[in-house]
């Protein structure tokens, strides 16, 4: 009795709890038709920047944007972790991208985590990594489970994982709403829009602190991936708000991330909106500083900045609206 339809739409009062749905991952208050645009327009600038350093680089203005990012993977090099020493060569290699970016956190940080962070190889990871918080007290260290899983890991999109998943993105984060003086459930509750969207923003920052400027074929995978984030809002809200089908979805993602990326839409189907935070939520915290810098002026600095939305521990963002408006 199962139909084809892929959205939550053709459920009784499927809109209904789709935009109560996308409410509660993104935790602030934008439709799905808003959310749906938004995403359209971050593809679209995106899209124009990544253009731009293709041309940098010299490649053919009349190749598709997926066929030059393929063709910049392969260009960027990779680790072939068939074996024992490519698998250590990725782990050493995230290491050293971590060190270099430790040497530029003073710049826009006056805090930092006190626990500690290992790179560990995981087979079971693919080729990005995730992320898993260490113990409040201390007795086990935050986790960058890189992955080493495929046959060939590609040096291009390392930096940016390495952002998100560790430092300044999740561990950073996390660590620190772990050490805050706090009631304890903000110690330890995860809000969908506020971390990922956080450890997103995490991910231009670096771009910021200038640690792609000798490395553009690492600054192509760190927009491919915000790309990736911008897509999976229109993918999503499409699904389930829009009627689009799983095949359209997949066009979608396809022509616009690549095939490596598409087989995600069985994601979006499965779960409705949890794709969706990462960029509403980096968006959210973009328009927070903007604003901050705004009113304040000169006044600005970016570092107390970063102390109102990690020191407060993990909220939904329209909470941190308030808590940087009364910043």
């Amino acid at each position: 009795i199962a139909t084809d339809d892929a959205g939550v739409w053709r459920f009784p009062n499927g809109a209904a709890y789709y935009a109560h749905i996308l409410r509660r991952e993104a935790s602030v208050d934008i439709a799905p038709e808003a959310a749906h645009q938004m995403g359209l327009d971050e593809v679209a600038r995106i899209q124009a920047e990544m253009r731009q350093v293709f041309d940098e680089l010299g490649y053919p203005q009349d190749a598709s944007l997926v066929e030059l990012i393929d063709r910049a993977a392969q260009d960027g090099g990779s680790y072939d972790t068939q074996a024992l020493a490519g698998r250590e060569q990725v782990v050493e290699a995230y290491e050293t991208i971590l060190d270099e970016l430790d040497q530029k956190l003073d710049e826009v940080f006056d805090i930092r985590p006190q626990a500690k962070l290992v790179v560990i190889g995981d087979t079971a990871a693919g080729g990005g990594g995730y992320y898993m918080e260490g113990s409040r007290d201390g007795s086990r260290p935050g986790a960058f489970h890189a992955g080493v899983g495929g046959y060939q890991v590609s040096k291009f999109d390392m930096p940016t994982i390495a952002y998100h998943e560790a430092n300044p993105g999740h561990h950073f984060q996390i660590a620190i709403a772990q050490e805050m003086d706090l009631p304890t459930f903000r110690n330890d509750l995860f809000f969908n829009g506020y971390g990922e969207g956080w450890a997103l923003y995490a991910e231009r920052l670096a771009w910021e602190l200038g640690l792609y400027e000798d490395d553009p074929y690492g600054n192509i995978g760190r927009l491919h991936l915000e790309l990736l984030r911008a897509a999976r809002v229109v993918a999503d809200t499409g699904i389930h708000a829009l009627g689009w089908t799983q095949e359209e979805a997949y066009a979608f993602m396809r022509n616009t991330v690549g095939e490596r990326w598409a087989f995600e839409t069985d994601r979006y189907i499965a779960w409705p909106a949890q794709s969706a935070g990462y960029k509403i939520g980096m968006v959210k915290i973009l328009e927070l500083r903007k604003k901050a810098m705004d009113e304040l002026g000169d006044q600005f600095d970016i570092k107390e900045f970063h102390r109102v939305v990690l020191g407060n521990g993990s909220m939904p963002l329209d909470i941190l609206e308030r808590v940087v408006q009364d910043y």
